[in-house]
């Protein structure tokens, strides 16, 4: 089972709107790359958007903290 990244990249976008895109190797417990994130990495909103609605809400429960302590620490 994959357990690890290596080789980690993030690279913001701006323009035609704000993303990021992040490119990765995923390996197993012995270092060997079993995966990765794709020659031209992923684009996180396209990834976002192609999640299910059950996970975005999920995710967005964790956001709520800290969006509130930005508002009012």
């Amino acid at each position: 089972m994959p357990t690890n990244l290596n080789n980690v990249e993030y690279t913001r976008v701006t323009s035609p709107i704000p993303n990021w895109i992040i490119k990765a190797d995923i390996t197993d417990e012995e270092g060997n790359v079993v995966a990765d994130f794709g020659v031209d990495g992923v684009d996180v909103n396209a990834w976002w958007n192609s999640q299910s609605e059950e996970f975005q809400l999920d995710i967005l429960a964790i956001f709520i903290g800290y969006i509130k302590e930005s508002i009012a620490p």
